[in-house]
């Protein structure tokens, strides 16, 4: 997956608020130890909104073995091999749903003020654009995820519905979720037809 023309800017060094500089790439072979790592140290309270038992390496090692698909992106951002954040992209190609994609992104606690995860969403939308997607959707839990709802409205991102009591996190008890949804197709959005002006390029 890495030589596709869509990744022909990583691996790529991206400076932190705080002055940290860290490599943003695609997940690749090989990451199936550090990313274990990564979701081992988080909480509780940050793992339990997965599609996969995280805790699982077996559902790691598959997780990696997916990311080679052009429908499954996943980013990572490292830091003297260590997995900080990754970021995933999603599409259902050949359905009524391919012009969508679906993004989850997770960050380290200590990482989730400086900007992070701004920089990895911000990626996926251009790599969004590039694979031709028309709407980007995030399913965030109101009360947990403060720090990428912030970054998703820095980025335009628009909450459509909030879904009262609808998720169960894994004290049985019922959170609210919000979608938010960004369309890429509006032209005035482009610099130079082809990506995104970054906020964080522009302070």
């Amino acid at each position: 997956m890495v030589h596709d023309p869509v990744f022909s800017d990583y691996p790529k060094e991206i400076i932190l608020k705080d002055g940290t500089g860290l490599t943003l790439r695609p997940l690749r072979a090989g990451d199936e130890f550090p990313l274990f790592q990564m979701y081992k140290e988080l909480p509780a309270e940050d793992r339990w909104f997965n599609d996969e038992n995280v805790t699982e390496f077996s559902a790691i090692e598959g997780w990696v073995k997916d990311s080679g698909s052009p429908d499954n992106i996943t980013l990572v951002a490292v830091l003297e091999g260590r997995i900080l954040a990754n970021g995933r992209l999603l599409r259902e190609k050949g359905s009524p749903r391919a012009h969508i994609g679906k993004i989850r992104i997770t960050v380290v606690p200590s990482y989730r003020e400086k900007n992070l995860g701004t920089w990895v969403l911000f990626d996926l939308m251009n790599l969004a654009m590039s694979m031709g997607l028309k709407i980007l959707v995030m399913e965030l839990v109101e009360d947990r995820d403060i720090a990428v709802i912030r970054s998703a409205k820095r980025l335009d991102f628009s909450p459509e519905a909030i879904l009262k009591h609808f998720v169960k996190d894994d004290q049985g008890n019922y959170r609210n979720l919000i979608i938010m949804v960004k369309r890429l197709y509006l032209g005035w959005e482009y610099e130079g037809g082809l990506s995104l002006k970054n906020p964080l390029l522009r302070e």
